[in-house]
């Protein structure tokens, strides 16, 4: 099986993403650690389908690649501390009945994994510093904004008045509002620019699914380093 890739340079390190498989990616720190770990991603990315009941994900013995895009991110120039991020030729077709369909099974078994790599934690766990000022409780707060902040892009986030004041509430309300507005974008043709950086419905979807499973890793990386 032969599968597109677009790789992005993104905060120091390549992301490989497959844009036909929401949800697929592998990230190093060099570009070509990036392209040759993706044979490998696309079947564990397969294999955690299949471990959240996802019966017709299939098992991929050979896989091919083929690299379709590659971008790296950049300073925008009006404001420098906003580097902008990647959108590919695949981020601009809209979203079809398929992918609308597919994409709540997605957001549930991510929003899954991320309960669960914090299960048991207590209070102070989670303020515990990691990675100079990063921790755990860290890592949700930046989760939280993040995809708020991938609505508002499109307009789409809840009315910054009803925001809640901790990173749990602000996780499931904008979970709950992208998942409301997701069946309204079934063939809207929509690119939006906003601070030098292009959007689309599906490049939201992308960023999203994408997100909560990087950091959902980056959380079990530092459970793994507190021991706990």
């Amino acid at each position: 099986m032969r599968y597109a890739i677009c790789l992005e340079e993104i905060e120091g390190r390549w992301i490989a993403h497959a844009p036909s498989l929401p949800g697929c990616f592998v990230s190093a720190g060099e570009r070509r650690a990036a392209e040759v770990s993706v044979p490998q991603a696309i079947r564990d990315y397969f294999a955690w389908r299949r471990a959240h009941g996802d019966e017709p994900a299939p098992s991929e013995p050979t896989i091919e690649i083929e690299i379709e895009e590659i971008v790296r991110e950049w300073a925008h120039p009006a404001e420098p501390d906003y580097l902008v991020n990647a959108f590919f030729a695949s981020d601009a077709p809209p979203l079809t009945s398929e992918d609308i369909a597919q994409a709540p099974r997605l957001l549930e078994w991510s929003r899954a994994d991320l309960w669960a790599s914090i299960d048991g934690l207590s209070p102070d766990v989670l303020k515990q510093p990691v990675e100079g000022e990063w921790s755990i409780g860290g890592i949700l707060n930046h989760m939280s904004r993040a995809e708020w902040w991938y609505l508002d892009r499109l307009e789409l986030a809840p009315p910054s008045d009803k925001e809640p004041g901790e990173w749990r509430g602000r996780l499931e309300m904008a979970r709950a509002r992208l998942r409301e507005v997701l069946p309204r974008l079934e063939g809207v043709a929509r690119i939006e620019l906003r601070i030098g950086e292009v959007w689309s419905p599906r490049k939201m979807l992308r960023r999203a699914i994408w997100h909560e499973r990087d950091h959902t890793q980056h959380i079990l990386q530092f459970r793994a380093r507190l021991g706990v």
